[in-house]
Order: structure tokens, then C-alpha cells, then sequence
């Protein structure tokens, strides 16, 4: 008999990844949470640059009223309910947008930059191209 070598299709992720979902949730990768469980984030500031589009999820105390609950999974990933705040922020991505992060262990956050394409508000100055959806 021969035999066939499976080939894996996931492989160890080395990179901090961010996803955001069309349901409203901020989805981090295994890599991130990682990163989280070593900095015990167990409850987060969604901190937002309207000048630069930079998305930042940084480190607080349980019980802030501005913070949102890291619900880890597994250990594989993470999410952040934040429907409000991606309302807030214009987001309107109709399908998942993964964005790399970086851990930035002086603020305790991780940073991420967002595709200006996937904003839409008048507020931040930033409308959808003409012709996307």
C-alpha cells in the first residue's frame, strides 16, 4: 500500500493579524493573542486616529467603563464585540478585512493602520471611491 502524505493547510503564525467581521467584531489571530495572554489584556480601549486611520486596541483595567472584554477562544483567537465603535469610526467593509498589528509594549496596545477604502464618513473626511461597493 502506498501511503500519501498529508499536506497541512495552517501553518504557525508568527505575525499579529487583526481581522474585522461584517458583524461587528475586531478578530485577533493566534499570533496576537500570543502577544495578549504574556500582557494578561483581558480588557481593552478601542482608541481611534481620525487623521491617520490608525486603529489601536490598548490595555485597561477590568471595570473601565470605556473598556470591551477580550474573549479568548481556544487560545487560537480572540475578538472584541465593537459593533458601536466601527459604526462610530464609518467602517463598511461587506466581507472580513484582515490588517497587520503591531505590539507596541511601551503604550501596552496593539496599532494597526486601516484601509482608508473601507471608511466611509464625513466626519473623518473620507469617502468611498467611486464605482466600489
Amino acid at each position: 500500500m502506498a501511503y500519501e502524505v498529508f499536506k497541512r493547510t495552517g501553518t504557525r503564525v508568527e505575525n499579529p493579524t487583526i481581522s474585522i467581521a461584517p458583524d461587528g467584531r475586531i478578530v485577533m489571530n493566534a499570533a496576537a493573542i500570543r502577544v495578549a495572554r504574556e500582557a494578561r489584556l483581558t480588557s481593552v480601549l478601542l482608541l481611534w486616529d481620525w487623521a491617520t486611520h490608525r486603529l489601536a486596541i490598548k490595555a485597561t483595567q477590568r471595570g473601565d467603563k470605556n473598556s470591551y472584554a477580550l474573549s479568548i477562544a481556544s487560545g487560537h483567537s480572540g475578538s472584541i464585540k465593537a459593533k458601536a465603535f466601527l459604526s462610530y469610526i464609518g467602517w463598511k467593509a461587506r466581507k472580513r478585512e484582515l490588517v497587520p498589528a503591531a505590539w507596541n509594549e511601551k503604550e501596552r496596545m496593539f496599532e494597526a493602520q486601516l484601509p482608508v477604502e473601507q471608511l466611509e464618513s464625513e466626519r473623518w473626511g473620507v469617502k468611498r471611491p467611486a464605482g466600489s461597493s
